[in-house]
């Protein structure tokens, strides 16, 4: 992968491309979510790359609350920064609605994968 799972991310997040993200997580990779919705100790996880696209699907173009569809307007990657065994970066979405969407990434590889990624996830205030 030119330039690294963090310019991979970025490629896919700006052209809204699910699937190309998903396929940066390792067959069995875990994401781990605290929220809002999801407090540290009961945290949403999520295993295997199959489970982990279709999270991102809802997760991406979905509220959370209601499950309404909706519209992506623009994502962008913040303060990244990547080594041989992980990566870190702030994810900022931003909705046709206007409200954005904070998500403080912090993830160890295996084998060039993405394999564990704990995320930190705020929304707008309604």
């Amino acid at each position: 992968m030119s330039g690294g799972l963090l310019a991979e991310i970025t490629r896919a997040l700006k052209g809204q491309d699910i699937e190309a993200l998903s396929l940066l997580y390792a067959e069995d990779a875990v994401i781990e979510e605290v929220s809002s919705l999801h407090p540290p100790a009961h945290p949403n996880v999520t295993t295997g790359r199959q489970a982990i696209l279709e999270r991102l699907k809802n997760e991406h173009f979905r509220d959370p609350v209601s499950g309404w569809e909706r519209q992506l307007d623009a994502t962008e990657i913040l303060d990244g920064i990547e080594t041989d065994d992980g990566l870190a970066f702030m994810e900022v979405r931003v909705y046709a609605a206007g409200d954005r969407v904070f998500a403080q990434h912090l993830a160890r590889k295996e084998n060039g994968l993405i394999g564990h990624d704990r995320v930190v996830v705020v929304w707008d205030a309604k």
